[in-house]
């Protein structure tokens, strides 16, 4: 007669308990097993990123992406990535100077204040400039400088070290550990909402599955979806005042406004902030006023974009090589 179906059966199963309690054991081996990996790779991306300035962070950032595509071609969004982050990186530079260029019209006006005479004060040309849009457009920029490197600084810490675990342990460990990396919230360093650390995970497993069948481009798509989705959206473009001087900013360049602090909402793939003309490693946001970089769908289709342009850089027998050796900049902590 057959074993009955029952595994609780002490006939059927003399040793089913000790069974059942080996391999709860060996679960909790695993779990546990799984967090202390989950937890070094998190600290490598703690380490890289422990850096004060925003802005010697970013570059350090940069080329943390740019060496994982260097070292696997796989890694088709980090290549990606190390482009996007470094104009993040040129984000900061434009915000700090125009916060430099506003603390210097305060500051000498107040020092011109502090020695004037009242005939002085009163004159309308007699101090020095400090114009109202100018002092504006400085308290504009200190918020744009924070929300991007905060921005920038947790997708570093949500993406990096998964890339870095399924290098190490491949595809199989990778999902069977995924969810175990819930357990380091409140543990490891996260400077947006705790709930977005670890959260929203079908994408990666798409996006690692289709990596490790060698399908580059739904990796960098399900990639693109859980960055721009998952983390940016609600850390970066759901904030009210960012999401209004993007518009702002997008009005202003497209209709000329001589603002002093427009630019062109782009995405250059070389080492360089800015390219000119119909450069083919320019990749441009929209043309009309009233496009929004907050509205996910009108986002997603430009990173759509410019995932496209890069495979097809990649593969062109010159552009390819640029774009590599652009990428060999940035890995080197240059770009300008």
């Amino acid at each position: 007669m057959g074993k009955c179906n029952d595994p609780g059966c002490p006939i059927c199963y003399p040793n089913g308990k000790q069974e059942e309690a080996a391999a709860g054991k060996k679960a909790e081996e695993d779990r546990r097993d799984c967090e202390t990996c989950w937890r070094f790779y998190q600290k490598k991306a703690e380490a890289i990123v422990a850096v004060g300035d925003p802005i010697a962070r970013n570059s350090r950032i940069n080329a943390a992406y740019a060496n994982l595509w260097l070292e696997d071609r796989r890694f088709q969004w980090a290549g990606l990535a190390a482009f996007a982050s470094k104009q993040v990186g040129c984000g900061l530079l434009n915000a700090a100077e125009m916060i430099r260029k506003s603390d210097r019209e305060r500051d000498m006006y107040q020092e011109w204040n502090k020695t004037a005479s009242l005939l002085e004060r009163i004159s309308p040309y007699a101090s020095p400039r400090m114009p109202v849009p100018n002092q504006g457009i400085g308290e504009a920029s200190h918020k744009v400088f924070a929300m991007l490197a905060k921005a920038n600084t947790a997708l570093f810490l949500e993406i990096w070290p998964l890339h870095t675990f399924y290098k190490a342990f491949g595809l199989k460990r990778f999902i069977q550990c995924l969810d175990e990396r819930t357990r380091l919230r409140g543990s490891v360093s996260w400077p947006v909402s705790t709930d977005l650390f670890a959260n929203q995970q079908d994408k990666i497993r798409l996006g690692f599955s289709a990596i490790d069948k060698g399908d580059v481009h739904h990796g960098v798509y399900h990639l693109a979806q859980h960055e721009q989705l998952n983390i940016l959206q609600p850390v970066l473009y759901n904030e009210p005042v960012f999401a209004t001087l993007m518009r702002a900013n997008q009005l202003a360049w497209v209709l000329n406004i001589p603002t002093g602090s427009a630019q062109e909402l782009q995405l250059t793939l070389a080492n360089r902030c800015t390219v000119t003309g119909g450069n083919a490693n320019k990749v441009t946001f929209s043309k009309h006023a009233l496009a929004n970089l907050a509205d996910p769908t009108q986002r997603m289709a430009f990173v759509e974009r410019a995932a496209r342009r890069f495979d097809d850089l990649l593969r062109h027998p010159v552009h390819g090589k640029e774009v590599e050796n652009s990428l060999f900049i940035i890995a080197k902590g240059g770009h300008r």
